[in-house]
C-alpha cells in the first residue's frame, strides 16, 4: 500500500512540474510577443486639405500627395 501512495505522489509532483514549466514557457512567449515592435507606416499630408494619411493610401500629385476623396483629388490646390 505504501508503494502505491509513493507512486501517486511522484506522478502528481511530475504533473505539477510540467505545469510550472509550461506556464513559464507561455509567459516568456507572451513577453517576447509584447516586446516585438509593430510596423508603422509613414504618414504624408494631403497638399489640398491637410489631412494626414498613410503613404500607401495617398495618391501622388504634381504638388505632393493627395487623399483619395473625390472632391480633394480632382480639385486644384488653393491659391497661396
Amino acid at each position: 500500500m505504501g508503494k502505491i501512495i509513493v507512486w501517486i505522489v511522484v506522478v502528481f509532483v511530475a504533473l505539477f512540474g510540467l505545469r510550472l514549466y509550461n506556464t513559464a514557457k507561455g509567459r516568456a512567449r507572451a513577453a517576447a510577443k509584447a516586446r516585438k515592435p509593430t510596423e508603422v507606416e509613414a504618414m504624408v499630408r494631403c497638399a489640398r486639405c491637410g489631412v494626414f494619411l498613410p503613404r500607401p493610401d495617398a495618391a501622388v500629385a504634381a504638388d505632393g500627395y493627395r487623399c483619395r476623396e473625390p472632391a480633394c483629388a480632382a480639385s486644384r490646390p488653393p491659391p497661396r
